[in-house]
């Protein structure tokens, strides 16, 4: 059975708060909503897609640049393989935008309801949403978010550096090309799913006094 990007139960909120909205509702839709994207489910598939667009890309762009090079004629086996390392990154390059299109569709929701009870008064910000704030980055679902995002754009240095080495001294060849459209899928998810949990620290920062202060004084400057 497929597994769905978005549940059908936070579909309902994904237009965001209404005027009307209580607290009680806004925690729901929180509760919801959140749930819905820090599933391990989605986690799961990014990795899957992740992999395939690595290693398909990888393998796709070198094989290229290999079949360039002087050499042995392209036999039957190097077309099926190009083929197949293609057909890879490209389904998992549709899967990767999706997880990332449906995961900023349910965290800006959940942004918009993690804000509607202090915008509309139903609720007072206090101390513990400082702490709140800062501490919803060491949650087992976020933080291992964290640490996936971080190894990816790390990885994505050792796909692009290499290749603009290469470039610079003048021995790009099919091995440089293929690492760096590798380091640039690494970096792309990286900087996605890192948007991700930025998006939802921002909707608990409107818990924080602190830092409402500090925001409101900035937008009046």
């Amino acid at each position: 059975m497929a597994i769905p990007l978005i549940l059908d139960d936070s579909r309902a909120y994904l237009a965001g708060p209404v005027a009307e909205a209580d607290t009680h509702s806004a925690d729901r839709a929180v509760g919801q909503l959140r749930a819905d994207y820090e599933r391990w489910a989605r986690l799961g598939l990014g990795l899957l897609g992740f992999t395939g667009a690595i290693l398909g890309a990888f393998f796709g762009v070198g094989l290229i640049g290999a079949m360039l090079e002087p050499g042995p004629p392209v036999g039957v086996i190097d077309i099926v393989i190009l083929v197949v390392a293609w057909a890879i990154t490209l389904a998992s390059a549709v899967l990767l935008v999706r997880l990332w299109q449906s995961g900023r569709a349910l965290t800006r929701a959940a942004k918009q309801w993690m804000r509607a009870p202090y915008i509309l008064g139903g609720r007072q910000r206090t101390g513990a949403g400082w702490v709140t704030a800062r501490t919803i980055n060491l949650e087992p679902r976020i933080l291992v978010r964290n640490i996936t995002a971080t190894l990816a754009v790390l990885l994505s240095l050792f796909g692009i550096a290499p290749a603009i080495r290469d470039m610079v001294e003048g021995n790009f060849d099919g091995f440089s090309a293929s690492m760096l459209v590798a380091g640039f899928i690494a970096l792309a998810c990286g900087i996605g799913q890192m948007g991700g949990v930025i998006t939802l620290v921002s909707g608990a920062s409107e818990a924080d006094p602190l830092w409402v202060r500090i925001r409101s004084s900035l937008a009046k400057d």
